[in-house]
Protein backbone atom coordinates (compact mmCIF):
# COMPACT_ATOMS: atom_id res chain seq x y z
CA UNK A 1 0.00 0.00 0.00
CA UNK A 2 1.07 3.74 -0.73
CA UNK A 3 2.33 5.77 2.49
CA UNK A 4 -0.52 7.95 3.53
CA UNK A 5 1.34 9.67 5.94
CA UNK A 6 3.66 11.11 2.69
CA UNK A 7 2.10 13.65 1.01
CA UNK A 8 2.82 13.52 -3.26
CA UNK A 9 5.62 15.20 -4.47
CA UNK A 10 6.17 16.26 -8.31
CA UNK A 11 9.05 14.32 -9.86
CA UNK A 12 11.27 17.36 -11.76
CA UNK A 13 11.20 16.86 -15.32
CA UNK A 14 14.86 16.75 -15.59
CA UNK A 15 14.93 13.62 -13.49
CA UNK A 16 12.11 11.94 -15.15
CA UNK A 17 13.65 12.65 -18.63
CA UNK A 18 16.77 11.21 -17.67
CA UNK A 19 14.78 8.13 -16.32
CA UNK A 20 13.26 7.48 -19.44
CA UNK A 21 16.09 7.77 -21.00
CA UNK A 22 17.91 5.34 -19.17
CA UNK A 23 15.07 2.76 -19.05
CA UNK A 24 14.44 3.61 -23.28
CA UNK A 25 10.50 4.23 -22.00
CA UNK A 26 10.45 0.29 -21.29
CA UNK A 27 9.51 -1.56 -17.92
CA UNK A 28 12.67 -3.00 -16.73
CA UNK A 29 10.31 -5.66 -15.39
CA UNK A 30 8.54 -7.31 -18.08
CA UNK A 31 10.69 -5.41 -20.91
CA UNK A 32 7.58 -5.36 -23.24
CA UNK A 33 8.53 -3.06 -26.17
CA UNK A 34 6.24 0.17 -26.84
CA UNK A 35 3.96 -0.62 -23.39
CA UNK A 36 3.00 2.79 -21.80
CA UNK A 37 5.01 3.46 -18.95
CA UNK A 38 5.04 5.21 -15.19
CA UNK A 39 7.54 5.92 -12.69
CA UNK A 40 7.33 3.95 -9.48
CA UNK A 41 8.67 4.85 -6.12
CA UNK A 42 10.65 1.66 -4.77
CA UNK A 43 9.95 2.97 -1.06
CA UNK A 44 6.33 3.65 -2.00
CA UNK A 45 6.50 7.15 -0.59
CA UNK A 46 5.69 9.79 -3.24
CA UNK A 47 7.31 12.68 -1.54
CA UNK A 48 11.08 10.43 -2.26
CA UNK A 49 12.16 11.58 -5.13
CA UNK A 50 15.82 10.73 -5.61
CA UNK A 51 16.85 9.20 -8.51
CA UNK A 52 17.69 5.62 -6.68
CA UNK A 53 14.37 5.35 -5.36
CA UNK A 54 12.70 5.36 -9.43
CA UNK A 55 11.86 2.91 -11.61
CA UNK A 56 10.27 2.80 -14.85
CA UNK A 57 7.68 0.45 -15.02
CA UNK A 58 4.58 -0.53 -16.90
CA UNK A 59 1.40 -0.24 -15.61
CA UNK A 60 0.70 -3.61 -15.02
CA UNK A 61 3.62 -4.35 -12.97
CA UNK A 62 2.91 -1.09 -11.29
CA UNK A 63 0.13 -2.54 -9.92
CA UNK A 64 2.22 -5.80 -8.89
CA UNK A 65 4.51 -3.87 -7.02
CA UNK A 66 1.88 -2.52 -4.78
CA UNK A 67 0.07 -6.03 -4.78
CA UNK A 68 1.85 -8.05 -1.25
CA UNK A 69 1.78 -11.68 -2.60
CA UNK A 70 4.45 -14.27 -0.77
CA UNK A 71 7.87 -13.17 -0.83
CA UNK A 72 8.99 -15.41 -3.82
CA UNK A 73 6.79 -13.58 -5.63
CA UNK A 74 6.77 -10.01 -4.80
CA UNK A 75 7.92 -7.19 -6.50
CA UNK A 76 10.25 -6.21 -3.70
CA UNK A 77 12.42 -3.18 -3.45
CA UNK A 78 15.12 -5.09 -3.69
CA UNK A 79 14.11 -7.12 -6.73
CA UNK A 80 13.00 -3.54 -8.20
CA UNK A 81 16.18 -2.23 -7.84
CA UNK A 82 18.05 -5.27 -9.34
CA UNK A 83 15.63 -4.93 -12.34
CA UNK A 84 16.42 -1.58 -12.63
CA UNK A 85 19.93 -1.67 -12.74
CA UNK A 86 20.04 -4.96 -14.84
CA UNK A 87 18.20 -3.15 -17.65
CA UNK A 88 19.47 0.22 -17.78
CA UNK A 89 23.41 -1.36 -18.08
CA UNK A 90 21.42 -3.53 -21.34
CA UNK A 91 20.00 -0.59 -22.52
CA UNK A 92 23.50 1.30 -22.53
CA UNK A 93 25.50 -1.52 -23.43
CA UNK A 94 22.68 -2.42 -26.73
CA UNK A 95 22.59 1.13 -27.43
CA UNK A 96 26.70 2.02 -28.03
CA UNK A 97 26.80 -1.29 -29.63
CA UNK A 98 24.27 -0.49 -31.98
CA UNK A 99 26.05 2.47 -33.26
CA UNK A 100 29.16 0.68 -34.50
CA UNK A 101 29.77 -0.09 -37.82
CA UNK A 102 30.06 -3.03 -37.43
CA UNK A 103 26.38 -3.97 -35.74
CA UNK A 104 25.87 -2.34 -39.49
CA UNK A 105 25.93 -3.62 -42.74
CA UNK A 106 29.20 -4.64 -44.13
CA UNK A 107 29.54 -1.17 -46.04
CA UNK A 108 29.38 0.98 -42.82
CA UNK A 109 32.24 2.57 -42.24
CA UNK A 110 33.69 6.11 -40.47
CA UNK A 111 34.87 7.67 -43.10
CA UNK A 112 35.70 11.21 -41.59
CA UNK A 113 37.50 11.16 -38.10
CA UNK A 114 38.40 13.96 -36.44
CA UNK A 115 42.20 13.48 -35.22
CA UNK A 116 42.80 16.42 -33.50
CA UNK A 117 39.69 16.11 -31.05
CA UNK A 118 38.96 12.24 -30.83
CA UNK A 119 42.55 11.91 -29.12
CA UNK A 120 42.08 14.52 -26.49
CA UNK A 121 38.56 12.86 -25.75
CA UNK A 122 40.49 9.32 -25.44
CA UNK A 123 42.72 10.48 -22.84
CA UNK A 124 39.71 12.44 -20.68
CA UNK A 125 37.59 9.09 -20.79
CA UNK A 126 41.46 6.66 -20.72
CA UNK A 127 40.42 5.45 -24.12
CA UNK A 128 43.95 3.10 -25.29
CA UNK A 129 44.38 3.07 -28.86
CA UNK A 130 45.30 -0.37 -30.38
CA UNK A 131 48.51 -1.00 -28.82
CA UNK A 132 50.04 -2.93 -31.58
CA UNK A 133 49.22 -1.14 -33.83
CA UNK A 134 49.90 1.63 -32.62
CA UNK A 135 53.49 0.46 -31.55
CA UNK A 136 53.98 -0.39 -35.19
CA UNK A 137 52.75 3.21 -36.67
CA UNK A 138 55.46 5.03 -33.84
CA UNK A 139 58.15 2.97 -35.43
CA UNK A 140 57.21 3.96 -38.89
CA UNK A 141 56.69 7.45 -37.88
CA UNK A 142 53.31 7.79 -39.15
CA UNK A 143 52.23 8.90 -35.57
CA UNK A 144 54.03 9.83 -32.30
CA UNK A 145 53.51 7.57 -29.34
CA UNK A 146 50.53 9.67 -28.56
CA UNK A 147 48.92 8.44 -31.99
CA UNK A 148 48.73 12.04 -33.16
CA UNK A 149 49.87 11.92 -37.11
CA UNK A 150 53.42 12.57 -38.38
CA UNK A 151 53.13 13.97 -42.11
CA UNK A 152 55.71 11.72 -44.19
CA UNK A 153 55.01 13.41 -47.23
CA UNK A 154 55.46 17.17 -48.52
CA UNK A 155 52.07 18.59 -49.22
CA UNK A 156 51.45 19.48 -53.05
CA UNK A 157 48.32 20.41 -54.46
CA UNK A 158 48.95 23.38 -57.07
CA UNK A 159 45.28 22.85 -58.20
CA UNK A 160 43.30 23.30 -54.99
CA UNK A 161 42.03 20.46 -55.44
CA UNK A 162 40.52 19.19 -51.80
CA UNK A 163 43.44 17.00 -49.86
CA UNK A 164 43.30 14.92 -46.99
CA UNK A 165 45.30 14.36 -44.38
CA UNK A 166 45.52 10.37 -45.59
CA UNK A 167 47.62 11.94 -48.78
CA UNK A 168 50.56 12.73 -46.55
CA UNK A 169 51.41 9.00 -45.83
CA UNK A 170 52.53 6.39 -48.41
CA UNK A 171 49.17 3.89 -48.81
CA UNK A 172 49.57 1.28 -46.83
CA UNK A 173 50.39 3.67 -43.99
CA UNK A 174 47.69 5.67 -44.62
CA UNK A 175 45.40 2.45 -44.46
CA UNK A 176 46.59 1.17 -41.28
CA UNK A 177 46.20 5.12 -39.97
CA UNK A 178 42.84 5.39 -40.27
CA UNK A 179 42.11 1.51 -39.05
CA UNK A 180 43.99 2.97 -35.89
CA UNK A 181 41.54 5.58 -35.75
CA UNK A 182 38.25 3.50 -36.90
CA UNK A 183 38.84 1.35 -34.02
CA UNK A 184 39.42 4.37 -31.76
CA UNK A 185 35.77 5.20 -32.39
CA UNK A 186 34.78 1.88 -31.73
CA UNK A 187 36.41 2.02 -27.79
CA UNK A 188 35.31 5.55 -27.38
CA UNK A 189 31.50 4.75 -28.08
CA UNK A 190 31.66 1.63 -26.06
CA UNK A 191 33.28 3.01 -23.16
CA UNK A 192 31.06 6.18 -23.23
CA UNK A 193 27.60 5.07 -23.89
CA UNK A 194 26.77 8.34 -26.38
CA UNK A 195 23.47 9.85 -26.57
CA UNK A 196 20.90 8.65 -28.86
CA UNK A 197 19.63 11.91 -30.18
CA UNK A 198 16.76 10.19 -31.94
CA UNK A 199 15.09 9.20 -28.39
CA UNK A 200 15.09 12.35 -27.11
CA UNK A 201 13.81 14.48 -29.93
CA UNK A 202 11.97 16.84 -27.90
CA UNK A 203 12.87 20.38 -27.17
CA UNK A 204 12.24 19.66 -23.09
CA UNK A 205 14.21 16.56 -23.36
CA UNK A 206 17.04 18.37 -25.12
CA UNK A 207 17.75 21.04 -23.16
CA UNK A 208 17.43 18.88 -19.73
CA UNK A 209 19.71 16.36 -21.08
CA UNK A 210 21.81 17.73 -23.50
CA UNK A 211 24.99 19.75 -21.57
CA UNK A 212 28.49 20.99 -23.12
CA UNK A 213 30.66 18.05 -23.39
CA UNK A 214 27.70 15.93 -24.08
CA UNK A 215 28.89 12.36 -26.41
CA UNK A 216 25.71 11.99 -28.75
CA UNK A 217 25.07 9.80 -31.78
CA UNK A 218 22.65 10.88 -34.85
CA UNK A 219 22.03 8.93 -37.60
CA UNK A 220 19.80 10.94 -40.46
CA UNK A 221 19.54 12.30 -42.88
CA UNK A 222 22.02 15.29 -43.07
CA UNK A 223 22.40 18.60 -45.77
CA UNK A 224 26.69 19.45 -46.44
CA UNK A 225 26.87 22.93 -47.80
CA UNK A 226 30.01 23.80 -48.81
CA UNK A 227 32.73 26.60 -47.91
CA UNK A 228 35.72 28.26 -48.92
CA UNK A 229 38.33 26.36 -50.16
CA UNK A 230 41.97 27.26 -48.56
CA UNK A 231 44.86 24.93 -49.09
CA UNK A 232 42.99 22.11 -50.31
CA UNK A 233 40.32 22.06 -47.46
CA UNK A 234 36.90 22.87 -46.87
CA UNK A 235 34.93 23.77 -43.88
CA UNK A 236 31.61 21.59 -44.50
CA UNK A 237 28.08 23.40 -42.68
CA UNK A 238 26.72 20.14 -41.76
CA UNK A 239 22.73 20.53 -40.48
CA UNK A 240 19.76 18.61 -39.93
CA UNK A 241 16.15 20.39 -39.23
CA UNK A 242 13.00 18.53 -37.86
CA UNK A 243 10.34 19.80 -35.36
CA UNK A 244 11.83 23.06 -35.00
CA UNK A 245 15.36 21.34 -33.47
CA UNK A 246 18.28 21.90 -35.79
CA UNK A 247 21.78 20.24 -35.65
CA UNK A 248 24.64 22.14 -36.64
CA UNK A 249 28.33 20.82 -37.03
CA UNK A 250 31.08 22.09 -39.00
CA UNK A 251 33.42 19.42 -40.80
CA UNK A 252 36.98 19.93 -42.42
CA UNK A 253 37.38 17.85 -45.33
CA UNK A 254 40.84 17.15 -44.24
CA UNK A 255 39.59 14.66 -41.77
CA UNK A 256 37.86 12.43 -44.77
CA UNK A 257 38.66 9.09 -45.95
CA UNK A 258 38.71 8.59 -50.00
CA UNK A 259 37.11 10.47 -52.62
CA UNK A 260 33.73 8.90 -51.87
CA UNK A 261 33.54 10.96 -48.39
CA UNK A 262 34.90 14.04 -50.49
CA UNK A 263 32.32 13.95 -53.32
CA UNK A 264 29.41 11.74 -52.30
CA UNK A 265 28.91 10.88 -48.60
CA UNK A 266 29.38 13.88 -46.84
CA UNK A 267 28.17 16.25 -49.86
CA UNK A 268 24.80 17.95 -50.80
CA UNK A 269 21.77 16.27 -48.94
CA UNK A 270 22.86 12.48 -47.85
CA UNK A 271 22.26 9.95 -44.71
CA UNK A 272 24.79 9.83 -42.50
CA UNK A 273 25.79 8.27 -38.94
CA UNK A 274 27.25 11.34 -36.37
CA UNK A 275 28.95 10.84 -33.38
CA UNK A 276 29.37 14.26 -31.99
CA UNK A 277 30.34 15.80 -28.81
CA UNK A 278 28.19 18.73 -27.59
CA UNK A 279 29.09 22.48 -27.72
CA UNK A 280 26.03 24.79 -27.11
CA UNK A 281 22.46 24.36 -26.97
CA UNK A 282 20.12 27.47 -27.70
CA UNK A 283 16.59 28.64 -28.34
CA UNK A 284 17.14 30.85 -31.59
CA UNK A 285 13.82 32.43 -33.17
CA UNK A 286 11.76 29.71 -32.12
CA UNK A 287 14.01 26.63 -33.48
CA UNK A 288 16.12 24.81 -30.44
CA UNK A 289 19.57 24.75 -31.96
CA UNK A 290 22.21 21.90 -30.86
CA UNK A 291 25.63 23.17 -31.59
CA UNK A 292 28.38 20.38 -32.01
CA UNK A 293 31.63 19.44 -32.83
CA UNK A 294 32.05 16.07 -34.81
CA UNK A 295 34.43 13.26 -33.76
CA UNK A 296 33.70 11.00 -36.53
CA UNK A 297 30.74 10.47 -39.91
CA UNK A 298 30.21 6.91 -41.20
CA UNK A 299 28.74 5.97 -44.63
CA UNK A 300 27.06 2.89 -45.26
CA UNK A 301 25.03 2.57 -42.02
CA UNK A 302 20.98 2.14 -42.90
CA UNK A 303 17.88 2.32 -40.12
CA UNK A 304 16.85 -0.77 -40.68
CA UNK A 305 20.30 -2.81 -39.48
CA UNK A 306 20.16 -0.29 -35.97
CA UNK A 307 18.99 -2.32 -33.39
CA UNK A 308 18.77 0.13 -30.93
CA UNK A 309 16.68 -0.34 -27.65
CA UNK A 310 15.76 3.24 -28.12
CA UNK A 311 12.60 4.13 -29.71
CA UNK A 312 13.30 7.06 -32.45
CA UNK A 313 11.57 10.33 -32.96
CA UNK A 314 12.73 11.74 -35.66
CA UNK A 315 12.32 11.27 -39.22
CA UNK A 316 15.36 8.97 -41.30
CA UNK A 317 14.63 11.35 -44.69
CA UNK A 318 16.97 14.57 -44.52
Amino acid sequence: MKNPSKARKKIPKQLESILLYNAAKTCCVCRIPRAPVEIHHIDENPANNIEENLVVICKNCHEEAHTKRPLSKSLTAGRLIDFKIRWQDEVKNRSANAMLPSSNLDQAMWTYINHQRLPVLMKAFNVKFDAGLLSFLAKRKVVDRNGIPIFQLEFKNRDNSLTTIYERFEWDDSQRLHDLYMDAVDKLIQKTHPIELGAIWTKREIKTILKPGSICFCMRGFHFRGGERKNGEEDRFVYARAKNIEIQLLANTRHMYGNSALYTNFAASRFAAILMIIKEVANEEGVLVVRATPLAMGAGFIPSEYETPHKLRYGWAV
